[in-house]
């Protein structure tokens, strides 16, 4: 079958002469150009596809990235997105295109909706589709929404064999910089190490150029052809609309209601019952959109008037979206909104009224406006669809520009001040871009600081700093006022607030709020989920909220409404989304070991489920053989450490009657009472210090299973948590296991880690944790060489091949496999 037969089957749509083109390139796009309304996203999911399931050439296939990320810079684009995905897949499927039992897997990462399965299907092709923010935490090991320990997991699969989509890079700032960067870190000559595509309308390739990362070569930059320009999509790159410019300031909200008003009158159909028609306000800010909104409710209008901004739960959100997509009514539809239908959002206007906004930004939204060319023939015409945007009289006031800064305001100002009473159609912006030096109109998104090889290695080690918070990554993420965290609303709180980790919100309910809006969440006298202390606690009015943090609110202290979402102030009780009674949390305290619940299972049967499910994934995977050796040596190890009296005794000793003598062994797993133990202790530590005993520590293969062992849930990384003599029977200690620790603790006892595997009786030596000079390095000098050896994306990722393999296990023996 043909590339345009599959795609056709793909989409149900016939593609456009660049979509066909970019699945047919030799060499994957690295920057992505093309207007908006082109089906970008349809073309690079193909694109992928393509090249990784379809392609009838096996080396083309196999060089392909089995993950596809695709990243967006707001939530509600992934909503969307995420269904436009799972029907390409879907269709792909029911027409025996793709193998049913090697399934596509389709998953969403975004604040309150995290797939915490992805990742344990390294071996799965996939496609994952996430906001940006989520997707770069995870690339710099601070995945937002997600426990400490799981963060190397993440950070390991992300930045391997995956191939990243930075889509309408226009709306990013310091992530973009980010994204660059990451992919010159990257190319370290590791095997299957992630590759990156930038795509947007108004896409410069220079953008790209970072200190570790050069702009893409002009023959890596796809876009459209003469045949889409001449053909097919000429009607949508030559549709009409007229630029009418009003001086008005946009915070004068009286006189923004009646230019509204007025745009929406004038392009009433003629014919009297014709059709509906919808007009656009858009503006910067959403207590902007909130005030115009208010103003225009106030009073009776024959039309259908819509709020839709970034601050709603996503059940409202989708409410309204629902709303959207039903038959405008005789008297016209007036959508009140901000940057969240700048991009991704089908939408075709009569007319659209805009604040100024910088040049990518306003070619962006005009592209809601006559969007497939069918109002109009001429500008000019009375019926012609009309682009009004706001300019603000005299100097730009800075405070005012927010979210964007004055010169990129100015410029585009400058520019459309002279193209005034003419068109702004997709050829007509093309024109302006091409009669204006360089850079003149698409200036570059603003960059916060730049992440370099120092941060990076930082990052690698996931202990806490030492006042106990963790790196802020969000400066590398978003500039500061854009970081986001979620609420939740509850009219069922206890007095003494939510008592349980069942309390955690559930994606329907959870708003996201910016950080800078802090002050007005705290006068809600909000309730925070701690990770590492297993409990909510009330948040104090002087603490510091921090991204990703998930909050719980009483109802009855408003901020809300599902009219007109987050809104700071607003007072009366919030209406409740209802939650399931079985939401679960991840652990991640240190005494915490959630994989070491479940049904009884013995060492030697856990760990030969751990093989099975690794092997399962070596056979599909591109390892060396140095790679795959230590990663069968640390699955067959990992729970030797299972074997301390501390770990048997915290599984407790009623063991149920199907397992009584003659049956004799050492347990891997209990059942969970849901109890957080008294005293941390770590048996991954024990595991790593007896393989390190008993095995030669001076072979790379051991070195690299100890550290995999030692690293296998998150906690012990690049330096080991030490305790000095005393804390325990004058032993030093590290997270529990102590100097001189006999495991087992009978002398005739041996452990069975199957596979007819037996390890004999150990006796723990801390000495390998030690900073000074030893007969042999120390762990920190090894994990620091292991670096060096395997660069830190590589290592990372085989961390998360071995935990992957614990994940899957750990599951078939709660569901009794």
């Amino acid at each position: 079958m043909t590339i345009a037969s599959v795609f056709e089957i793909a989409t149900g749509e016939t593609p456009y002469p660049w979509q066909s083109g970019l699945a047919e390139r030799s060499e994957p796009a690295v920057g992505i150009t093309a207007a908006t309304g082109t089906g970008k996203t349809e073309a690079v999911v193909f694109d992928w596809l393509w090249r990784r399931r379809l392609s009838g050439d096996p080396a083309q296939r196999a060089t392909t990235p089995r993950r596809l990320l695709l990243t967006l810079p707001m939530r509600v684009l992934v909503e969307q997105t995420h269904r436009r995905v799972l029907g390409m897949v879907d269709r792909l499927a029911e027409a025996a295109l793709l193998d049913p039992e090697d399934a596509v897997r389709v998953s969403v990462l975004m604040g309150g909706a995290l797939d915490k399965g992805w990742s344990n299907h390294p071996a799965a092709d996939q496609i994952i589709v996430a906001t940006i923010d989520q997707a770069l935490s995870r690339a710099l090991n601070r995945g937002y929404g997600r426990s400490r320990g799981l963060w190397p997991i993440d950070f390991g699969l992300v930045n391997t064999d995956t191939r990243w989509i930075i889509d309408e890079v226009q709306l990013l700032d310091a992530a973009l910089a980010t994204s660059a960067q990451l992919a010159g870190l990257r190319a370290d000559g590791h095997r299957r190490s992630a590759s990156t595509c930038w795509m947007s309308a108004t896409l410069d390739p220079g953008w790209l150029e970072t200190i570790d990362h050069e702009a893409p070569n002009p023959d890596l930059v796809h876009g459209l052809t003469a045949q889409d320009r001449d053909g097919p999509l000429r009607n949508r790159l030559e549709a009409p609309k007229r630029l009418v410019r009003m001086e008005v300031d946009p915070q004068n909200t009286e006189q923004v209601e009646g230019i509204v008003l007025d745009a929406h009158a004038r392009v009433r159909p003629s014919s009297p019952g014709g059709r509906g028609w919808l007009t656009i306000a858009m503006v910067n800010t959403v207590a902007r959109a909130q005030a115009l909104y208010a103003r225009l409710a106030r009073l009776h209008h024959e039309f259908d008037l819509v709020l839709l901004h970034s601050r709603f739960r996503p059940a409202d959100r989708r409410r309204l979206g629902e709303h959207l997509d039903e038959p405008i009514p005789p008297g016209g539809r007036v959508l009140v909104t901000t940057q969240v239908i700048e991009a991704g959002v089908d939408l075709d206007a009569a007319a659209l009224v805009t604040e100024l906004a910088p040049w990518a930004s306003m070619v962006q939204r005009a592209g809601r406006l006559n969007r497939a060319g069918g109002r109009g023939r001429h500008v000019g015409d009375a019926d012609d669809p009309r682009l009004v945007w706001l300019d603000p009289p005299g100097d730009l006031d800075p405070g005012a520009a927010r979210p964007y800064n004055e010169e990129q305001l100015e410029r585009c100002r400058t520019a459309l001040r002279e193209s005034e009473d003419r068109s702004f159609s997709p050829s007509a912006i093309n024109a302006a871009v091409g009669s204006r030096p360089a850079g003149s109109l698409l200036t570059p998104p603003p960059r916060g600081l730049l992440l370099r090889r120092p941060d990076l290695l930082a990052l690698f080690d996931t202990d806490p700093t030492l006042d106990g918070d963790d790196d802020d990554v969000g400066r590398f993420i978003r500039l500061g006022e854009d970081l986001d965290l979620t609420v939740a609303w509850r009219a069922d709180l206890p007095a003494g607030g939510p008592t349980s980790k069942r309390d955690m919100p559930e994606h329907e309910e959870q708003c996201a709020v910016p950080i800078r809006d802090s002050k007005a969440l705290l006068a809600l006298a909000p309730w925070r989920w701690s990770y590492t202390e297993r409990r909510w606690s009330r948040v104090e009015a002087a603490a510091r909220l921090l991204p990703g943090d998930q909050l719980l609110v009483d109802s009855r202290r408003g901020g809300y409404s599902t009219t007109t979402g987050w809104t700071p102030g607003l007072r009366g009780a919030v209406d409740p989304i209802a939650s399931r009674a079985d939401a679960t949390l991840e652990a991640d305290s240190d005494s915490d070991d959630a994989l070491s619940e479940g049904a009884w299972l013995t060492i030697a049967d856990h760990t030969d489920a751990v093989v099975a499910a690794l092997e399962a994934d070596l056979v599909r995977l591109d390892l060396s053989a140095e790679e795959a050796e230590a990663l069968r040596l640390a699955a067959r190890w990992h729970d030797v450490g299972k074997a301390h009296k501390t770990f048997q005794e915290r599984l407790g000793v009623d063991v149920p009657d199907l397992v009584q003598p003659p049956w004799h062994g050492l347990w891997a797993k209990a059942p969970g009472d849901g109890k957080r133990p008294t005293r941390v202790f770590r048996h991954e530590v024990a595991s790593a210090l007896l393989v390190a005993d008993t095995h030669e520590l001076d072979e790379p293969v051991v070195q690299l299973a100890v550290y995999l062992i030692g690293a296998h849930h998150g906690k012990l990384r690049l330096t080991p948590r030490l305790e000095p003599l005393g804390v325990r029977s004058g032993k030093r200690t590290c997270m529990g296991v102590a100097d001189g620790d006999a495991v087992p603790e009978s002398r005739d006892a041996a452990i069975n880690l199957g596979g007819g595997v037996q390890a004999s009786r150990a006796i723990v030596d801390l000495s390998l944790f030690d900073l000074g000079a030893i007969d042999r390095p120390t762990w920190t000098e090894m994990a620091l060489d292991l670096l060096a050896r395997h660069g830190i994306f590589r290592l990372g990722y085989l961390e998360a091949l071995l935990r992957a393999a614990d994940h899957r296990a750990s599951g078939a023996g709660r569901d009794g496999g």
